[in-house]
């Protein structure tokens, strides 16, 4: 979950149900994966006033950070019963406190700070990581599926990063 919330810019919302709030929860029929690279169909996001949006993710080179091999692998163990994308080991849609404990986990197994880390800091990452490897602002915001220019919010200077 974590790689793709990254590569695919995913709010908690579009990944996890809070008290059973499913509307806006990417499905199983809406990430495809094709040969090199991963397809996901945004029926219903924030700020999507009506409007789809179709992402397609190609395949990294290396398979420790690559979405396509991180869902390929995933859905090889899910079963193929619909609904949510991502099904908890007892077939439940994944919830925002599940999310946030497993990040905790990994931020605590890493040494890092729970205080600098959130569920929306992978979006916060792969903005600041696209803006440093010139992405347009325009690409940026389209990849993320913003409405505005608030995304620059979201871009971190080096300087704020290497202080953490």
């Amino acid at each position: 979950m974590f790689t793709l919330a990254y590569h695919a810019l995913l709010r908690i919302g579009e990944m996890t149900v809070n008290k059973k709030y499913y509307n806006r929860v990417i499905s199983l029929g809406q990430a495809v994966v094709l040969h090199e690279k991963l397809v996901i169909n945004f029926i219903d996001f924030k700020h999507s006033n009506g409007k789809q949006f179709h992402l397609e993710i190609a395949k990294n080179e290396n398979d420790n950070i690559c979405a396509v091999m991180a869902l390929t692998s995933y859905l090889i163990l899910r079963t193929n019963k619909g609904g949510p994308l991502f099904l908890n080991s007892s077939g439940d849609a994944v919830c925002r406190q599940l999310f946030q404990h497993a990040l905790n986990g990994a931020l605590n197994f890493c040494g890092l700070s729970r205080t600098y880390y959130k569920p929306h800091s992978f979006r916060i990452g792969f903005a600041t990581d696209a803006s440093a490897k010139g992405l347009s602002n325009k690409t940026i915001r389209t990849l993320g599926r913003w409405k505005s220019d608030a995304f620059k919010l979201y871009i971190r200077q080096s300087g704020q990063i290497s202080s953490l």
